[in-house]
């Protein structure tokens, strides 16, 4: 009799995790359901293909040219003397081919309420095909611990991640290729 009480609680309690282990699955697939439900907006979408020729780039360390010759090297326009990194200059030029929000605002009164008015970073991208983008990047937004951005002098603004702020706060000491850099990729 004590054999058979004993089995019946190791099966009452096997029951328990089943039921519990059901009900928990039936939630998360609901939690992630709605996870794929929410909206994604595009600010920006150049395409891997798109050939940046231009980058111009405005922010508190000044104000940079940076153009791409026929042979896929990047200069500095204020000053050929610069050794530019490509490989640094091709990583911030990826993060604009393809800027993504889940959130946006499109009911606002004023750009200075973002920090667009007069933003402490603004990008210029010309493509080869004579096409041009302004990026303007604005106030980072605690609550949701993002930038606001506005792309084209859009109306709509996005709010994205430190990314490209990150990548546009540079200086020419940024860009520049080191004497290290430089003895690896002989």
């Amino acid at each position: 009799m004590k054999k058979q009480k004993v089995q019946l609680i190791i099966l009452l309690a096997l029951l328990l995790v089943f039921v519990g282990g059901y009900y928990g699955l039936q939630k998360y697939n609901k939690d992630e359901a709605a996870k794929e439900s929410e909206s994604t907006y595009t600010a920006l979408s150049l395409g891997d293909d798109a050939d940046v020729t231009v980058l111009h780039v405005k922010n508190t360390n000044g104000e940079f040219t940076l153009e791409k010759a026929d042979d896929e090297t990047w200069t500095l326009k204020e000053d050929s003397s610069v050794d530019v990194d490509e490989s640094k200059i091709t990583t911030k030029i990826s993060s604009l081919k393809s800027i993504t929000s889940d959130q946006i605002v499109e009911d606002y009164s004023d750009l200075s309420d973002f920090g667009l008015a007069e933003p402490a970073e603004t990008v210029e991208i010309t493509l080869s095909t004579g096409d041009t983008h302004t990026i303007k990047i604005g106030d980072y937004n605690n609550t949701v611990n993002k930038y606001y951005i506005l792309v084209d002098d859009n109306t709509t603004i996005y709010t994205v991640n430190s990314i490209i702020k990150t990548n546009f706060g540079f200086s020419v000491d940024d860009i520049t290729a080191t004497a290290e850099e430089d003895t690896t990729a002989e």
